[in-house]
């Protein structure tokens, strides 16, 4: 369903989980308690959207628009945000334990949330900036757990699967195509 044009549609409690949703224009649709598990939602517009009580654990989010979209009580444990744009978004009660932040961060419990969300925060504009700096690339630089490595780079695939993939109850199958 690569850029399906579904505005303003009721998907309330879908199962899509593991769904191929490139580029979709999902902008204020109801997806209210949807399984989106290991779904693809790159680059989609989920602008305005209530993604409120969904799973999105696991899904690839990278450059998506969550402009003014509800994800509260969503569940987006490991889920990679980088990129994404939270303008406006609500995020009350949101699980992001092991997600990738819009920035390239982890999350920890200390992030500082509303430096993606609040446009009136001092850090919004400095953060957005920082956002939009990045490139869409395969690759991320990630510490190594060895100190003295440094960084390296790996391509999404295997850094997902090797911060993620021991972490979930079965391994990630990634598609190829999610890492263009």
């Amino acid at each position: 369903m690569s850029g399906a044009g579904l505005e303003g549609a009721c998907l309330y409690r879908a199962n899509l989980a593991g769904a191929v949703l490139h580029g979709a224009n999902l902008r204020g649709s109801d997806l209210q308690g949807a399984n989106l598990k290991r779904a693809s939602l790159y680059e989609a517009d989920l602008k305005g959207a209530n993604l409120g009580g969904s799973n999105l654990g696991m899904s690839d989010l990278r450059w998506t628009c969550l402009e003014e979209a509800s994800l509260r009580r969503a569940n987006l444990n490991q889920a990679n945000l980088l990129g994404a744009r939270l303008a406006g978004a609500v995020l009350d009660c949101v699980d992001l334990a092991g997600a990738i932040l819009p920035d390239g961060t982890l999350y920890a419990e200390e992030s500082n949330l509303e430096r993606f969300t609040d446009r009136e925060n001092p850090a919004f504009t400095s953060t957005l900036a920082a956002v939009e700096s990045l490139e869409k690339s395969e690759t991320i630089e990630h510490k190594t757990r060895n100190a003295s490595d440094g960084y390296r780079r790996l391509p999404w695939k295997q850094f997902v699967e090797q911060n993620y993939g021991i972490l979930a109850d079965d391994p990630i199958d990634w598609d190829e195509t999610q890492t263009e």
